[in-house]
């Protein structure tokens, strides 16, 4: 996330490259480049036996948002990469679903009603790891890219409580979105700031209308079961 200071081992970009490495790894084999897809292959399980010994944070239970060259867990209660890392698998299920179990138990003393999404993160972002801070700007949590709400941070989040068991918590959550999707929530015209929301439903962000805010009508959709997810979900089957 821009102006939040992820870095070294980063929980968000590992959990998309192990899922970009499984993609080639199937389509490279398709193509007869056997060697190379056998490559990808090894470097995806590699990410994924070290990714939770690595950044999931023992006092919480959930991922880290990143490891810095100190070895120090930066964790802020991301939902949006602990979405990414339990939907694509990284976890073993039993320690997806309590890091999923822990959000929410968080989740529902802080932030309930989901109608505007899912927040950013559950804690406020330390001003050593927010880039505004760096320029003299105090972050403000709640607000923007510190733990504002919206469609956008839901996507994988909302399949991975479905995946993993979280049946009540995925069908409220699918059910407040769609309802703020009908209602016109998410879209507007240039910097109304309307992709992002404080947490009491003010517009913080700064575009409008986010193409990404509405990926989660997919996790939507399976949910509601209007249609199928695939399998498997995130990569090609090999035959």
């Amino acid at each position: 996330m821009d102006v939040v200071g992820f870095g070294h081992i980063d929980a968000y970009v590992n959990a998309w490259t192990y899922r970009a490495l499984q993609n080639a790894a199937v389509m490279l084999k398709k193509c007869g480049q056997n060697r190379l897809a056998a490559e990808c292959r090894v470097s995806a399980e590699a990410i994924k036996a070290s990714y939770g010994p690595t950044l999931i944070n023992p006092a919480t239970g959930w991922v880290a948002g990143w490891k810095s060259r100190d070895g120090q867990l930066h964790d802020y209660a991301f939902l949006w990469v602990n979405g990414v890392a339990c939907a694509f698998g990284l976890l073993d299920v039993s320690l997806a679903r309590k890091a999923l179990e822990n959000l929410e138990t968080l989740r529902k003393k802080v932030n309930r009603y989901s109608y505007f999404g899912v927040p950013a993160n559950l804690l406020p972002i330390d001003r050593k790891d927010h880039m505004a801070g760096k320029e003299g700007l105090l972050p403000t949590f709640e607000c923007y890219t510190d733990g504002s709400v919206g469609a956008c941070f839901s996507p994988y989040y909302l399949r991975a409580l479905s995946i993993y068991g979280l049946k009540a918590e995925a069908k409220e959550l699918a059910e407040n979105l769609l309802q703020a999707f009908a209602d016109g929530v998410f879209h507007g015209g240039w910097l109304t700031g309307r992709e992002f929301k404080g947490w009491e439903g003010m517009d913080c962000g700064y575009e409008g209308t986010f193409g990404p805010s509405f990926a989660v009508l997919y996790a939507i959709a399976v949910e509601k079961k209007i249609i199928a997810a695939p399998v498997p979900e995130w990569w090609p089957p090999e035959d």
